[in-house]
């Protein structure tokens, strides 16, 4: 049950954040579960995998975020859904995050948290955060949380990541103009 409630949080996040924006990227795509959520038209990318089963739905772009191959400023809606843990430079990605996301840009990230990454100990992370650590490295990256603009977001986020295995962050740039 718990997995449908925290599906419907992630499908009214894409859907809400995306609304009113015209280009967004989704880091970390792999098949597109997402792809009828979002409201505005989108690139998605993701590193080259066995797991992208569906030979009919797979990325534009095979690209890490470590690297984006995108302009400065081409995007005002990011997302980015279970990828982080698996992130070897998560610097760059955070970065990059910044470098293509627009000055009125909103960035969602949705990550296993440190529950829900205990519970595969068999499987190296190459990063572990709970959401105030999310949040003090995406700070560090000049993107700051806007998850209290909106009530529905701020008490489902802080709601899941006490009671469940994921993290959110909802985020814009800072000091970009």
């Amino acid at each position: 049950m718990k997995f449908l409630v925290t599906h419907k949080f992630t499908s009214y996040l894409t859907e809400y954040y995306s609304e009113n924006k015209k280009f967004g990227l989704d880091i970390g795509c792999k098949n597109r579960p997402y792809h009828d959520l979002f409201q505005c038209k989108y690139v998605g990318i993701d590193i080259p995998s066995e797991k992208i089963h569906n030979k009919n739905i797979f990325p534009d772009i095979f690209s890490t975020g470590e690297s984006l191959p995108f302009n400065d400023n081409t995007f005002d809606f990011i997302t980015c859904y279970s990828v982080i843990p698996y992130v070897k430079n998560i610097d760059n990605l955070f970065d990059e995050m910044y470098r293509v996301i627009q000055p009125n840009g909103v960035i969602v990230i949705i990550i296993m948290n440190l529950r829900g990454l205990a519970l595969q100990p068999k499987t190296h992370f190459e990063n572990r955060f709970n959401s105030k650590q999310l949040h003090l490295e995406l700070k560090k990256h000049n993107l700051i949380s806007i998850k209290h603009n909106n009530p529905k977001t701020f008490f489902l986020s802080t709601y899941y990541d006490k009671t469940s295995v994921y993290a959110y962050a909802i985020v814009k740039p800072k000091n970009k103009f």
